[in-house]
């Protein structure tokens, strides 16, 4: 079998890597949507449904907040939505600016990794992609976690709530 050349790899590398950081992120992503439809009494998610990502997490943490009735999975949620915004930040450099393949003369190396043109210091290699999906697979697992048992709580409170309408009748 042909070897492939340096840059045909690095392609395939590379798409791979930043298909399973979007992948990773979008389930974070769907956590907002699914989250904020289970914590909400309304039908929120039909006014709210088409707003992006970091006002859509500003919700989801509101209702945390708001229906939250345990302590240790309130303020875990909410470290877990502050880490998730934090990663929006990343998944935007790393998908929305081009990779760049160069020579660092200085080191006598060739470099692959992804920068922003306006802002160099910022910096992705494929390493770094890899280390950002693995976070955010284990902040959406988390979050998760964690919402689901806020919206457990949220609905025992409510059939509680129903439970006593029914007796007073």
């Amino acid at each position: 079998m042909e070897e492939k050349h340096f840059l045909e790899q690095l392609g395939e590398d590379l798409a791979r890597k930043l298909g399973e950081a979007i992948w990773a992120f979008a389930k974070i992503e769907w956590l907002t949507y699914e989250y904020i439809k289970r914590l909400s009494s309304e039908d929120i998610l039909y006014l709210v449904g088409d707003q992006n990502f970091k006002p859509r997490l500003k919700i989801l943490a509101k209702l945390v907040e708001k229906f939250g009735t345990e302590a240790s999975p309130i303020e875990k949620a909410k470290v877990l939505i502050s880490r998730a915004e934090k990663l929006s930040d990343q998944r935007n450099a790393i998908v929305h600016n081009p990779w760049q393949i160069y020579v660092d003369f200085e080191k006598s190396d060739f470099v692959t990794e992804i920068y922003k043109y306006t802002n160099r210091q910022r910096r992705f290699s494929i390493e770094d992609i890899e280390s950002f999906s693995r976070e955010a697979e284990t902040v959406a697992q988390n979050l998760k976690a964690e919402l689901e048992a806020l919206s457990k709580s949220l609905n025992r409170t409510r059939d509680d709530g129903a439970a006593r309408r029914l007796v007073s009748r």
